[in-house]
């Protein structure tokens, strides 16, 4: 009687739904690079080279890999509910749903945008600043249906803002027109579950709901993560609990 009574408590607690703390997950994971690294290149300067150049050598940042690791720098990771890859439709966490008004910032102190890419929430601006004693300019490009773009002077010690970018699957490319070497991109999300990958790779998505939903990977050096397959996403079934470890996620040109 008591034998069955301890499997009759356990069966319960088996079946208990879990808390509600539980179902916000942080997911966390690394873009590796599949194969040998390409060396980094070096840009070609060919105007302002005293300044340009003041700091050192300028380096193309379309694939920028941790030779330790194989950590991929600035790849865009996000979660989405289906294969459109718009992300309007997940549950998010109560402490997630304003919107933070505060705009990220890009700066272009020695000829190259810091940092080389951004990612945005649908109702925030980006703050491009030119802290460099030559003038500059941002222009920016992307669908012609959400983000058909833009083009500012922005001299020294001056900033612009870009405001009103919609959520978009296609990124938003943005460079300067005086020195066609400098480029960078923008992502947009209608959600806040998204990341960009650190120097080592690395990226972490807090309060994610838990569900069955949809992993998104896209880098300038490949596409989408996959190939064109990569455009659907990858289904993920982010289980409930504190921490989910996605481990490598690889990448390849």
């Amino acid at each position: 009687m008591a034998r069955g009574m301890l499997l009759a408590i356990v069966a319960a607690l088996f079946a208990l739904p879990a808390r509600a703390d539980d179902q916000w997950v942080t997911l966390k994971g690394r873009v590796v690079f599949d194969g040998e690294p390409p060396a980094p290149a070096e840009v070609s300067v060919t105007s302002e080279q005293a300044h340009c150049l003041a700091k050192g050598k300028i380096l193309n940042e379309t694939w920028v890999v941790n030779k330790a690791n194989k950590g991929v720098k600035n790849a865009f990771v996000w979660l989405a509910s289906d294969e459109a890859g718009s992300g309007a439709r997940l549950p998010v966490h109560p402490s997630l749903k304003a919107v933070d008004v505060k705009a990220p910032e890009v700066d272009q102190p020695n000829c190259a945008f810091v940092p080389h890419v951004v990612a945005l929430r649908e109702g925030q601006s980006l703050l491009v600043k030119n802290s460099a004693p030559v003038t500059h300019n941002v222009r920016w490009e992307g669908s012609q249906v959400k983000n058909p773009g833009g083009n500012e002077t922005v001299p020294p010690g001056k900033s612009v803002t870009i405001s009103k970018l919609k959520a978009d699957r296609f990124p938003v490319l943005f460079s300067c027109s005086i020195h066609p070497w400098m480029r960078g991109y923008i992502r947009v999300f209608d959600s806040p579950y998204y990341a960009v990958t650190d120097a080592d790779g690395n990226f972490e998505i807090k309060l994610a709901p838990a569900g069955k939903h949809r992993l998104f990977v896209w880098h300038e050096g490949c596409g989408w993560k996959g190939g064109a397959a990569g455009r659907k996403g990858d289904e993920i079934d982010v289980k409930p609990g504190a921490t989910q470890d996605l481990r490598n996620l690889a990448v390849k040109p």
